[in-house]
């Protein structure tokens, strides 16, 4: 075998045909953080999602842990006044906190844009979001699910989105939004160790709820012209 042999790329996936977006300009349009940036999210892909993080006067965002058994690679596009700097490459532990990583939360002039990159599982894959009682430290919510990717026996179809859906449900975006409003029910806020009541939690600044109610949206926009479409055929 020749050198020049061992260096060449394979041709790309039929199926996932290569793709090119600005982060800048996708972002800008984003319903929610964490937005996955291409549309392959299946067996083996690697998974690039936008963030957009920005100060000001009544911007919250909290603070909480995310796990993951595959590993994470943030890379920063630009940053002002924020704990990560402009091109900034950080591989992430598996078990890692998350919040808006602006040094004040409430200064205009703070923002970060970044992505989250992940290499879905070719096995099994498992997330959880975490809480944390803000006095005591105790663990408030654990919200673990099975993000098992599309082209697996394990994936969850009727959870994450059939076949013929439109755009399917990104598996951490569905158990971000389902851990925001766990997180903001009466046992999601009170500390079983301290009674502590934890302040609610800023999920709608992070946007994933709306994200989900629109791609389930889109995906039933989708099936409703398939089906006028078929109806008009037929008449």
């Amino acid at each position: 075998m020749h050198l020049e042999d061992t260096r060449r790329i394979r041709p790309p996936d039929p199926e996932r045909e290569p793709l090119k977006v600005s982060v800048y300009e996708r972002m800008a349009k984003a319903a929610g953080q964490l937005m996955p940036l291409f549309p392959y999210d299946e067996v083996g892909s690697i998974v690039p999602c936008g963030v957009v993080l920005t100060g000001g006067p009544d911007m919250e965002y909290g603070h909480f842990f995310h796990w993951n058994t595959v590993n994470e690679v943030v890379v920063v596009y630009g940053a002002n006044k924020a704990m990560l700097g402009t091109g900034q490459i950080m591989a992430l532990q598996q078990l890692h906190g998350v919040n808006s990583f602006l040094r004040d939360e409430k200064d205009a002039e703070g923002f970060a844009v970044l992505t989250v990159t992940q290499h879905q599982s070719e096995g099994n894959q498992t997330e959880a979001l975490i809480a944390r009682c803000k006095k005591c430290k105790n663990e408030l919510v654990r919200h673990e699910y099975d993000a098992t990717p599309h082209g697996l026996p394990g994936y969850d179809a009727e959870r994450y989105g059939a076949d013929d859906d439109a755009v399917r449900q990104f598996a951490t975006m569905l158990g971000s939004a389902e851990f925001g409003a766990l997180r903001n029910t009466p046992d999601g806020r009170t500390c079983a160790n301290c009674g502590h009541v934890n302040d609610v939690f800023p999920a709608g600044r992070w946007g994933w709820a709306r994200q989900v109610y629109q791609t389930r949206s889109v995906s039933a926009a989708r099936r409703s012209l398939l089906k006028e479409a078929a109806d008009q055929g037929g008449s």
